[in-house]
């Protein structure tokens, strides 16, 4: 006779049903947290009831020796689960806590590919940067030994394919330096504003995929090790587009830290294009007179705000009433009268993305809510595709595969971006008139011969300005054409045919943008 039995026996009590009762909810819940951990939520449901009712039948009716042998199931299999729980905690804690150590070394050559094409695109404004998935592991690889208190030892990327044109993901593969577990994690990619945004989808250690709380506090760790936008960040980046799949990640963007023109062919074809016609372009009259405010803010009951980019910034003449924005001010206070104040908050390099990210948005916002605002100017969007236009990739033609490639997610990141921005500004000012200026083509320079490249992009950057100008007027702004009256004159208003070619505006290109301004105005 067995200890249970002979206590049964001399008690005249059965054991067995308590047992099946209190080891039913705990082996239940043990059970169903091993199969939360290792095969999905709902696997752990079912789980979880299949071994709750066995319990309760045990409890209830089952006979007496089947209730026996439920209950010495349930007990054990209440031991079995915890330990299995202990040991992979245990497990799983000192792979994270463990950091002292070397990381393996990079692929050289792989490594110096990769950091190549990213010093490249470092030069130019606007970049196209494809990267095959052993050159992103050996350069992630090379940055864990930056990463502060970094666990992992080695990683190795996996770019999976997406599904019916939707983009990709990436796979983590990888071991902590503990040496006892692995990892593996499949990583989410999107884009808000210009910045790339890194999720963990699921997240395996060893033989448990975490969920929930573990998953975000390992996914922490894992997305740190594979945050491309931490790499792309120093290059001051707004990302346009990021491609995931066939083995690679295809990133789009801007940096205001590059040159616009970068691609020599496109240089050489404007210096012979002048040198064949003289550079003695007569330049346009200057409908405007400079500003009065040779500064970007001024005091006043009410208040002129101008937002943008290195055209609000005045940036291309030597003050800033030379600037389109100084000389609208001076023409608001005859059309309109009073004592107008100026707060300029342009920032050169800025896109339409950065301009959300960056504080300008914010920061004017907030001037709004304090002070009377009865106009706003906004000039954003040159930078979003004019270092794609005088790229490599557009010099020879711009409908080829990669300029287009470039110049499509220039398009769609504008218009999410301008819409986003236009809502916050009619949110902000209801009833202040707010105009948005359309950009002009640096590389219209009106020098003859029908050539090819000026022609196209006047028309690629004037469909550009309908995507933002489409959206304005459907917020009832208003909309300044400041493309046309340069159209076929930057020869002679923009510094283009410098010795150094300067995209920006001289006086006459900025008088000439600061009347299309004031022609919303009306008389």
């Amino acid at each position: 006779m067995s200890s249970y039995e002979y206590y049964e026996a001399h008690t005249g009590r059965s054991v067995a049903p308590k047992v099946c009762a209190v080891f039913g909810f705990l082996t239940g819940a043990v059970t169903a947290l091993i199969a939360w951990l290792t095969e999905g939520e709902t696997t752990a449901v079912a789980v979880g009831v299949v071994v709750l009712v066995v319990g309760l039948y045990g409890a209830i009716g089952a006979p007496r020796e089947l209730a026996v042998l439920i209950a010495i199931v349930l007990v054990l299999g209440f031991g079995g689960g915890t330990y299995f729980i202990g040991s992979q905690a245990v497990a799983i804690y000192q792979a994270i806590s463990q950091t002292e150590g070397p990381v393996d070394p990079a692929d050289p050559l792989l490594l110096a590919e990769a950091t190549a094409k990213f010093d490249d695109a470092a030069a130019e404004a606007g970049f196209r940067i494809e990267l095959h998935e052993t050159e992103i592991t050996s350069y992630l690889q090379d940055g864990l030994a930056e990463i502060e208190n970094n666990p992992v030892r080695r990683l190795e990327i996996d770019v999976v394919d997406g599904v019916d044109g939707e983009s990709g993901t990436i796979t983590l593969n990888g071991e902590f330096k503990s040496g006892s577990l692995d990892f593996r994690g499949t990583i989410g990619i999107t884009l808000a504003a210009g910045a790339v945004r890194v999720e963990v989808l699921d997240l395996e250690l060893g033989s448990l995929e975490l969920p929930g709380i573990g998953k975000s506090a390992i996914g922490d760790l894992l997305a740190e090790v594979a945050d491309l936008n931490a790499i792309l960040t120093e290059l001051r980046a707004d990302v346009q587009s990021i491609e995931v799949g066939d083995d690679r990640i295809v990133v789009t963007g801007t940096q205001p830290e590059g040159d616009l023109l970068t691609s020599q062919t496109l240089l050489t074809g404007i210096a012979e294009q002048a040198a064949s016609v003289g550079t003695a372009i007569e330049p346009p009259p200057e409908p405007l007179p400079p500003g009065i405010v040779n500064g970007v803010s001024a005091p006043g009951d009410r208040y002129y705000v101008a937002l943008g980019d290195s055209l609000a910034a005045n940036v291309g003449v030597s003050e800033a009433s030379l600037g389109y924005v100084s000389r609208v001010h001076r023409q608001l206070q005859i059309i309109a009268g009073g004592d107008f104040g100026l707060r300029n908050f342009g920032v050169s390099g800025e896109t339409s993305g950065t301009l959300i990210r960056s504080g300008q948005l914010d920061t004017a916002i907030a001037f709004m809510s304090v002070e009377q605002v009865a106009f706003v100017t906004i000039d954003i969007g040159a930078n979003d595709l004019l270092g794609h236009l005088g790229s490599d990739d557009c010099a020879a033609d711009l409908d080829a595969g990669p300029c287009r490639a470039r110049i499509d997610a220039a398009f769609a990141t504008y218009e999410t971006n301008m819409a986003a921005i236009f809502d916050v500004l009619r949110a902000a000012e209801p009833e202040a008139t707010i105009i948005f200026v359309r950009a002009y083509n640096p590389f219209s320079l009106g020098l003859g011969g029908g050539v090819e490249f000026e022609v196209r992009s006047d028309e690629i950057l004037d469909a550009f300005n309908d995507v933002a100008a489409g959206l304005a007027i459907d917020r009832g702004l208003a909309v300044a054409d400041g493309f046309t009256p340069l159209q076929g004159t930057t020869a002679a208003t923009t510094h283009m045919l410098d010795a150094s070619p300067d995209i920006h505006p001289n006086a006459i290109g900025y008088s000439l943008i600061a009347q299309a301004v004031v022609e919303v105005l009306g008389p």
